[in-house]
């Protein structure tokens, strides 16, 4: 069934909801929830270089696990370029091996510090709720020791920054995950801290 039509389903049954069982409005109520809800993707995807390890292992899993609990999350991990190699074949070897992970049709987001911060948690939400919205996956891209292959980044459709403060690869990660699920709990109403929480 097309959104159009469940919201006239809807839209008739409650009009004549005064004569209908209640069964029948929460039969074409939930229709149109059906409907809507094939069309709103919640893929999300992180793609990251590196293994999480101790001591961030345990916390980046945690958040990880929640927000698959809530979204469809889809982690890809690919292997980390010594660093000896120099920083241009890391990058374009680090590279090279994420552009092969990418969801098919993603919409890719750079984490880069030179990206736009969002202004607050709650901003973050906002953005990702239009996001969940999109038929396409949102893909995550946190780079290595170094940072984000340039080129990468630049051919990503936007660039995004967890802040001005310089974060170990593997923290961001962890970061980037907590703010994620925070994003999720405030769009579905879930008590986890909110604006009082810690910053």
């Amino acid at each position: 069934m097309r959104v159009t039509d469940a919201w006239r389903m809807a839209r008739r049954t409650a009009s004549r909801a005064w004569r209908l069982p209640w069964t029948s409005l929460m039969m074409a109520m939930r229709s149109l929830t059906s409907a809507y809800s094939n069309r709103v993707s919640r893929v999300i995807q992180f793609l990251v270089v590196g293994r999480l390890r101790p001591p961030l292992a345990d916390a980046g899993a945690e958040y990880e696990a929640r927000i698959a609990r809530m979204a469809d999350l889809r982690v890809d991990e690919v292997a980390a370029e010594p660093v000896q190699h120099g920083e241009d074949q890391v990058f374009r070897r680090e590279g090279d091996r994420m552009r092969g992970k990418v969801l098919a049709g993603a919409h890719v987001v750079a984490m880069d510090s030179r990206g736009r911060a969002p202004g607050s948690s709650e901003a973050l939400a906002a953005w990702l709720a239009r996001r969940l919205e999109d038929p396409r996956a949102t893909t995550f891209l946190v780079g290595g020791a170094i940072g984000l292959d340039p080129a990468l980044a630049a051919a990503a459709d936007e660039r995004m920054s967890l802040g001005p403060l310089t974060l170990p690869h593997q923290l961001a990660r962890v970061v980037l995950g907590e703010q994620v699920y925070r994003a999720l709990a405030h769009l579905s109403g879930h008590p986890y801290p909110r604006a009082g929480g810690s910053r």
